[in-house]
């Protein structure tokens, strides 16, 4: 633990990052206590594909969305010849903008109805220039691919594909000018932050603690391979207004993710339904953290 007090090792040298990085994922109860593997992970992607594509025409998604590509503009992101790379592009609520502003745009999501989703839109767009790879980032290749430095954007928003220290060193391999990355920080995430915050030490006995891939960790281990990223914090609130019946079936669902729901967990999440409802109405409000970043990877 020596290095924790030498400013000059946590700042030149990425590896005591990428240990804690690690050692955050290890230790965290959500990492933990998760029962589903890889193909489930994809699985619940595909369920929530079309709710997932819906949220994001809401009027403070697009307005975050404006936001993130105005930065990019400022940052010079956006000209006529580059070529950008999307990492789990989803239905395309970036891919889609972007590539009215770009020469070429490649996606890669491994969810088959993300994908399905992206490929209606891109029609109804009538967009041409737009490439889909159904892959996870982890099973992209890029020397097979040809993608080493071949990309001057690599941008990768809120994407589990890149919550590991391997998978950021990948994002910079396969870019030639600028990066884009963003994720939670803090306790809360999702759509279900504050509830799961509030529900799992009631459930488990134990507290929550914070996302295991908080922004901070790619941040400063970019900081000391001597990027400077822009870093930028926004706390928005997220309003859950839904029928106590249909907010208990979500909740059990996510948490089936983590526990075998017996009628004891059940009871938990009914009650914790009941206590935030009125008339039969759910409702709850809390608010959330997101890190930004933009970095270049270019020389002096």
């Amino acid at each position: 633990m020596g290095c924790r007090g030498d400013t000059r090792t946590i700042t030149r040298d990425p590896e005591p990052w990428k240990r804690y990085w690690l050692e955050a994922k290890e230790r965290s109860p959500v990492n933990r206590r998760e029962r589903r593997g890889r193909r489930a992970e994809l699985e619940s992607w595909n369920l929530r594909a079309s709710s997932y594509a819906e949220h994001s025409e809401s009027e403070g998604s697009r307005a975050r969305r404006e936001q993130i590509l105005s930065w990019l503009a400022e940052a010079g992101a956006f000209q006529a010849g580059f070529r950008v790379l999307d990492i789990g592009a989803g239905p395309g609520n970036f891919a889609i903008p972007i590539a009215r502003r770009v020469a070429e745009v490649v996606t890669v999501e491994p969810a088959k109805l993300m994908v399905s989703i992206l490929k209606q839109r891109i029609e109804a767009e009538g967009i041409s220039n737009i490439r889909i790879l159904r892959k996870t980032w982890e099973d992209v290749d890029l020397e097979a691919q040809g993608w080493n430095c071949a990309f001057d954007l690599v941008f990768a928003s809120m994407s589990p594909g890149v919550s590991h220290p391997d998978m950021l060193e990948k994002m910079l391999a396969a870019s030639r000018a600028l990066c884009y990355l963003s994720g939670w920080s803090g306790g809360r995430w999702g759509k279900w932050g504050l509830a799961q915050e509030e529900l799992w030490p009631l459930i488990f006995g134990e507290e929550l603690g914070d996302y295991p891939s908080d922004i901070f960790y790619p941040f400063g281990m970019l900081y000391a391979m001597g990027y400077r990223p822009e870093l930028r914090f926004v706390q928005p609130r997220i309003r859950l207004e839904m029928s106590s019946q249909e907010a208990t079936r979500e909740l059990v669902d996510h948490f089936e993710r983590y526990v075998e729901v017996d009628a004891a967990v059940r009871d938990i999440i009914e009650s914790y339904v009941e206590s935030h409802s009125r008339s039969g109405t759910f409702i709850r409000e809390g608010s959330t953290c997101q890190g930004f970043m933009i970095w270049s990877v270019a020389g002096d």
